[in-house]
């Protein structure tokens, strides 16, 4: 009886594996307790795993995440804060007004006003040693994020989703915050509107039927990342094409291409340099000059953001008085510079869900007003936000000036500063 029992037990045995095996059929080969397709998906662990995993959360899901997060790191360390590092007071604006949107974050986002010569370094050492140096920073000059931060992998993007974002192309990756714009400024009350009409006239050269002009003010490019960058990009195909045409119309004949020069780019680049009548210090100092600068009409290379401090001045001097190369007048060639700030997060973050919350609200309307309503010069890069009513749009300024270019900068950095630094006597 006992035999027959084991016989049984064993005819039992191989009818269960049979059955189980039928019912794989197909040769599904996955092992016991590894069926991927049943497994709960892996938690994000680092920074780019939630960054990524951010992207497709709901406002109100962020917002959980975010919280979860922070009340967690303040819990194991009560002086954990969300550091956010800035060269624009406009985020400590967007820090206050993001604590009282979100109360429980209130006393726990840190602003920390940042300048470009000395945070660099400090972003250089905290990427080479893999190190924690804030939750988000937003920083400028394309050729430093190009070959010190992109490449090295060490700061990332996050872009929120939903129907109140939407981005041009190519400014999300990586994702570009506020855009700003440098342009050629003067006092028209006594040399009119139209002194500046074409860029050629820049050189000090005259036109056919235009003259050249000889009271440019410019921020040296050695000492100013921006402008270098600005330089940089008049050699780019975007300026050479823009450079041709203006030629024509102003010297009233086609340009014949220079052997001592790699393209027309670098020739205007040479010619202005050496007409460039005054090399300021500093951009927010020369515009508050322009009310004294009625009788020359001098042409003040600056951000229109500057407007500001002009407007500042205890005279109340009236915007009226000035004119700008794309906001108020046109000219042929390129009208000055659109260069971008950009919001990011460093891999190093401890608090990357609250960092794309914060990313998220100074991308909104209601962020951005915060930070840089009511004021020229300051574009958010998100398109349905809108600059001020006598402002032009984004789309305005980047139609009618050089475009500052990561990929295009990368490439010419080398050769292009080289160049330029020839022609200032270095």
């Amino acid at each position: 009886m006992k035999n027959i029992k084991k016989v049984l037990a064993v005819v039992l045995a191989l009818v269960m594996v049979l059955g189980l095996a039928a019912c794989g059929g197909g040769g599904n080969t996955t092992p016991a307790g590894n069926n991927t397709n049943n497994a709960a998906p892996a938690e994000p662990k680092t920074v780019a795993e939630k960054i990524a995993a951010a992207e497709k959360m709901t406002e109100a899901e962020l917002e959980a995440a975010a919280k979860a997060e922070l009340e967690a790191a303040v819990a194991a360390d009560a002086k954990t804060v969300f550091n956010a590092d800035s060269l624009t007071s406009g985020v400590k604006k967007v820090a206050a007004a993001f604590e009282k949107k979100y109360p429980w974050a209130a006393g726990k986002i840190v602003y920390n006003s940042r300048k470009g010569s000395e945070f660099q370094p400090v972003l250089d050492a905290a990427a080479k040693a893999d190190q924690y140096v804030a939750d988000f920073v937003m920083i400028q000059d394309a050729a430093f994020l190009k070959f010190n931060m992109l490449d090295a992998g060490f700061l990332l993007s996050y872009t929120p989703q939903g129907d109140g974002f939407k981005f041009n192309q190519g400014t999300t990756d990586p994702q570009v915050g506020v855009t700003f714009n440098k342009v050629f400024l003067w006092n028209n009350t006594k040399v009119g509107k139209d002194q500046l009409q074409n860029v050629w006239q820049l050189t000090g050269v005259d036109g056919a039927t235009l003259k050249g002009l000889h009271n440019a003010s410019v921020q040296s490019p050695l000492g100013e990342d921006i402008n270098m960058n600005f330089f940089i990009m008049m050699t780019s195909p975007d300026a050479v094409d823009r450079l041709t045409k203006a030629y024509k119309s102003y010297f009233g004949k086609d340009y014949e291409a220079d052997p001592a020069y790699k393209n027309i780019g670098y020739k205007f680049v040479a010619d202005f340099t050496k007409n460039v009548a005054y090399w300021h210090k500093s951009d927010t100092s020369e515009v508050k000059e322009l009310v004294n600068y009625a009788d020359d009409g001098r042409i003040v290379f600056a951000g229109l953001a500057k407007l500001k401090d002009y407007m500042g001045l205890e005279t109340k001097p009236s915007v009226a008085d000035l004119t700008g190369a794309g906001w108020n007048a046109d000219v042929e060639g390129f009208c000055g510079f659109v260069y971008n700030m950009w919001t990011l997060i460093p891999k190093t973050a401890k608090l990357p869900y609250t960092s794309c919350l914060f990313i998220r609200y100074l991308l909104s309307e209601e962020g951005f007003q915060a930070g840089w309503g009511g004021q020229y010069g300051y574009y958010s890069a998100n398109v349905n936000n809108k600059p001020i009513d006598d402002d032009k749009p984004l789309d305005s300024w980047v139609k009618n000036c050089l475009v500052e270019d990561v990929d295009y900068i990368g490439s010419a950095y080398s050769e292009a500063q080289k160049f330029i630094k020839q022609q200032l006597g270095q």
